[in-house]
């Protein structure tokens, strides 16, 4: 993951977590004040969270297939091409290496 997207995932869960407890708050609020029954806040929160974390994990989800589709338009070689290279270049070079041993003549 890129530091920037690192970074705006983690301003995104900031802002989420500001947001539940200024919810969390005015529920309570509403609760002292008579205007609304514990318990009812309780629900509210709980939905909210719930919906919070759906939304959360779909976006994520949308955040990861754009950055493989993109990589992949972009032709970007996966860890596993990179891996497979390695693997050919160092065979190779036990081939060659023998080779490179005979003194010229």
């Amino acid at each position: 993951m890129t530091p920037t997207l690192r970074t705006l995932m983690l301003a995104g869960l900031g802002a989420l977590d500001l947001t539940e407890e200024k919810l969390r708050g005015a529920f309570e609020e509403l609760v002292h004040r008579g205007e609304m029954h514990e318990k009812d806040a309780t629900d509210l929160v709980a939905a909210w969270k719930r919906r919070a974390y759906e939304r959360r994990e779909a976006l994520g989800r949308q955040v990861r297939d754009v950055v493989r589709d993109e990589l992949t338009r972009q032709k970007f070689a996966r860890q596993d091409d990179l891996d497979q290279l390695a693997a050919h270049v160092a065979r190779l070079e036990r081939r060659v290496a023998p080779a490179e041993e005979v003194p010229a003549r």
